[in-house]
């Protein structure tokens, strides 16, 4: 049992195995490049020698192969990493050498990936964030072996804990122990393999193979030359003489292209599941002490950590399908990380009666989503006329322009018939976005909805409130409207309240400069600091 006695702290017993320096796994020549490096770095040899003769090509690519291999092992030979307890130290560099380090209670988060050769050769990618912005320091230990990864893990986490609680108790071992016990792992959701489906097929991945034929009927038309410019000026036949003036295509009936619609659709189907699945399979939240631990992937499996008291804003997201069945997905942005995908946590699927529940998981004393105070009634006007302005815009624009081109083309008359069928259509949608507008401020969140076809609800921590800022452009003052923005760190910008009242605008406005000036008054008034 720990006695009551206390040592400073400092490197670590615990930490022992990482104090003295050591090489990446030996995979790491090979494995340890990213997939994008080295598509890239095999891409240019390869169309640079296209035109040479098959022995000269094979001569340059061996070259350049081997070059690269004898370089990829003096870095590996030369890549040294190294943790006390309190610094992670790693050393780099053939011809430039670097050295970097980073303090433990810097760490933002450290993360494991593992991609499926990782997976069966028992090897794992470690990366280490600082707290801060993209600039920031990051380590990437690509690759060593998955034990290894996890217990260096571990000892960064408990290093950066240790280090925190500022001091240790000495034990009855004679060793250093963290005076408070490591909190047990609290399961927060889980998202099943059938959610996961059904995130795949309503959301944008179902775009995904649409545009990937898209892309490449684009690119075989760029590379067929001569034939792609024949098969215009045929299609351009069929547009003018019928379809008798393309020999092959005279009497097709109109099913084979219904099934080639579905087909593709299917086709986008099984795409859109396929890369839900292996990007979201086995979802998991779990929280342990202030942390949220986040794990997924299928073939490729990523370990995550998103501390609570860095999560700047929540958002509750709900396209029209999903909201028919009931779901929504629940994006949470934090602070800190190299890039936007480091920083933003995706929950592809959840039950509408669960996302109150995950609020309060991610938003400590938030119950969930509070009752939302409603816009005023002018606000009507300005949805209608901004969904029905572009449409309207269209239309006059077709309008005018038909006896401009007529000596070139005729315009048909029904497409600016179309555009204004479609403003009865847009202005519904304005009404819909009216009736979801809402905001509201409480003791510890901001909250923003707005949207029409995808309705989207934010949540702000108040503390989090960097700055605030509110407009309103001439047509809304003339209707007493003002636009009142959260400035937030992290990937998701700011939390907009769109088209509040006037009044309502201000004291929101007003309020959150207070926030944003002094985010902890309780804090401020006994002479005390951000806790950590």
């Amino acid at each position: 049992m720990p006695s009551e006695s206390a040592v400073p702290a400092g490197p670590q017993p615990a930490a022992g195995r990482w104090q003295e320096p050591r090489r990446l796994h030996p995979a790491s020549v090979v494995l340890g490049i990213p997939l994008r490096q080295l598509v890239q770095a095999v891409a240019f040899p390869v169309v640079v020698t296209l035109g040479a003769g098959r022995l000269v090509s094979l001569t340059i690519l061996g070259t350049l192969g081997a070059v690269g291999l004898l370089f990829r092992v003096l870095a590996w030979q030369r890549h040294e990493f190294a943790f006390d307890g309190e610094v992670l130290r790693v050393e780099e560099g053939v011809l430039s050498r670097s050295a970097r380090s980073l303090d433990v209670a810097r760490v933002q988060q450290v993360e494991i990936d593992r991609g499926p050769l990782q997976r069966m050769l028992g090897l794992a990618a470690l990366r280490v964030e600082t707290a801060g912005s993209s600039s920031e320091v990051e380590v990437e230990l690509r690759v060593i072996e998955f034990d290894e990864a996890v217990a260096l893990r571990d000892a960064i986490r408990e290093g950066k804990a240790r280090k925190v609680a500022g001091t240790t108790a000495v034990g009855d071992d004679g060793l250093p122990h963290d005076t408070a016990e490591a909190a047990d792992p609290e399961l927060v959701l889980t998202v099943p393999l059938r959610d996961v489906v059904i995130a795949a097929v309503t959301g944008a991945r179902l775009l995904f193979f649409p545009a990937v034929i898209a892309g490449g009927l684009q690119f075989l038309g760029e590379m067929s030359g001569q034939f792609a410019d024949d098969l215009i000026e045929r299609a351009e036949d069929v547009v003018i003489g019928g379809a008798d003036a393309l020999p092959g295509f005279a009497g097709v009936p109109v099913w084979r292209g219904v099934l080639v619609g579905l087909g593709v659709l299917v086709l986008a189907i099984v795409a859109a599941v396929v890369i839900g699945v292996l990007q979201d399979a086995k979802f998991r939240i779990t929280r342990v002490g202030d942390d949220l631990h986040v794990t997924r992937g299928l073939l490729s499996t990523r370990d995550s950590v998103v501390p609570l008291r860095r999560v700047q804003l929540v958002e509750i997201r709900r396209n029209w399908l999903r909201r028919l069945l009931g779901y929504a997905t629940v994006r949470i942005d934090s602070a800190g990380g190299s890039g936007d995908g480091d920083r933003r946590v995706t929950v592809p699927l959840l039950a509408d009666a669960a996302v109150d529940r995950l609020v309060a998981d991610v938003l400590p004393g938030v119950d969930g989503v509070p009752v939302l105070r409603a816009h005023p009634r002018t606000a009507l006007r300005r949805a209608v006329l901004r969904w029905v302005r572009p449409w309207l815009a269209l239309a006059a624009v077709v309008a005018v322009a038909r006896p401009l081109v007529a000596t070139w083309f005729e315009l048909p008359a029904w497409i600016g018939l179309a555009l204004l069928a479609l403003v009865p259509v847009a202005g519904l949608l304005g009404v819909i976005e009216y009736r979801n507008l809402g905001h509201a401020l409480t003791e510890r969140v901001v909250v923003s909805r707005r949207g029409a076809l995808s309705i989207r609800t934010g949540l702000a921590p108040v503390v989090k409130v960097q700055a605030a800022s509110r407009e309103a452009n001439l047509f809304q003052r003339r209707l007493g409207l003002v636009t009142v923005a959260a400035h937030v760190a992290g990937p998701g910008g700011d939390l907009v309240v769109l088209d509040a009242g006037t009044v309502d605008g201000a004291d929101l406005h007003a309020s959150l400069v207070g926030h944003a000036a002094d985010p902890y008054p309780h804090l401020s008034a006994g002479g005390q600091t951000e806790p950590a």
